[in-house]
């Protein structure tokens, strides 16, 4: 049967049947344990690929490009033999279906067709502490105990791709500062793509973007503001994967501060329109002391034109210490502003 091939299995049904309460009202919790069982015996082991011995392996791995030849060859291979005979007697097993089914379906290495596997979770772990010893045998033991006895357990993207020939990033996380330019705005983009192929989550600053309505070219009223640009970010993190390994994840942050904010927080209710509302992106909020001041005392608060503000200070809208320069930037009348008093607000 095909990895792809969904069809005639009992581990989804199985699975299922946990949440089903039994006459007396109790959880089938061995539900769980049979659905783990289907998947290893319908799934994993009709569809993966067996060798005769750890030197084959190996040898079809580094041949076929699927392992860097570095991190094998960094080590003798009497050695990664005695590791993967300490792996063994640790006697692993998943605790639960949907772990065997995530570590299958995302961390597990598979042909190019996608139809076989080549390693299992011991397997996973012998390559990862390999790759990060980077020749050291004792520290690739240590490192060994530790991820198969799960008191260690790497970030996802080192996880997923150590010592991988074609592999991702092993970096989790990459920051973006977007300026208020519409070339600034494009590489943003690409870059959300280049680095969600390669690595993990990318978190992205929008907040000297200028706000809707603000003018551009001295047009009043012609931004559209961060909206639409958060909407080209999600379809971007849609697009781009690892292989198809892992999904693209991506954060936009935005200033309390900025006049797009009450938008920006609206865009995941059920009711957005669909050019602005955003399903997978994650929504952040940057907050400074100031806020906390304000809210604190009840008091009213003004969001600040992002194009203004870089007008003024002749930096971008991020660069200004707000909690400093609120009470100058309220009473400077070269900055449009917003005011809100709790749900009211005027400009």
């Amino acid at each position: 049967m095909s990895l792809k091939d969904h069809q005639d299995v009992s581990y989804f049904s199985l699975n299922n049947e946990i949440n089903i309460p039994t006459a007396d009202g109790k959880i089938q919790l061995e539900k769980d344990r049979e659905a783990l069982a289907a998947f290893l015996a319908e799934n994993v082991r009709p569809n993966t690929m067996h060798f005769n011995s750890l030197r084959e392996r190996f040898d079809y791995l580094i041949e076929h490009d699927y392992v860097e030849a570095r991190t094998i060859k960094n080590y003798p291979f009497t050695f990664i033999e005695q590791l993967y005979q300490y792996l063994e007697t640790q006697n692993f097993h998943f605790h639960s279906f949907m772990a065997a089914y995530k570590f299958y379906a995302q961390y597990a290495l598979k042909t190019n067709d996608g139809n076989q596997y080549l390693e299992n979770y011991l397997d996973r772990t012998a390559l990862n502490a390999l790759y990060m010893a980077d020749g050291n045998q004792q520290l690739a033991m240590d490192l060994a105990s530790e991820l198969i006895n799960q008191r260690f357990q790497p970030a996802t993207p080192t996880f997923l791709n150590a010592g991988k020939k074609r592999r991702g990033e092993l970096i989790s996380c990459f920051l973006i500062q977007t300026t208020d330019d519409m070339n600034s705005i494009g590489r943003t983009i690409n870059s959300a793509l280049q680095l969600s192929k390669i690595g993990g989550g990318v978190g992205i600053n929008l907040s000297n973007l200028r706000s809707a309505g603000d003018p551009i070219k001295e047009i009043e009223g012609a931004a559209s503001g961060v909206l639409p640009v958060m909407k080209l970010l999600e379809d971007s993190f849609s697009y781009s994967n690892q292989l198809g390994q892992r999904q693209g994840a991506g954060v936009v942050y935005l200033s309390v501060f900025h006049p797009d904010i009450i938008d920006f927080l609206s865009v995941k209710q059920e009711n957005a329109d669909e050019k602005i509302r955003v399903n997978t992106l994650s929504l952040g909020v940057t907050i400074p002391d100031k806020f906390y001041e304000l809210a604190k005392h009840n008091d009213q608060m003004a969001l600040f034109s992002p194009y203004d503000v870089e007008k003024v200070y002749g930096v971008p809208f991020s660069y200004v210490d707000l909690t400093t320069e609120y009470d100058r930037m309220v009473n400077n009348s070269a900055i449009h502003k917003k005011i809100y008093q709790g749900s009211r607000s005027r400009n």
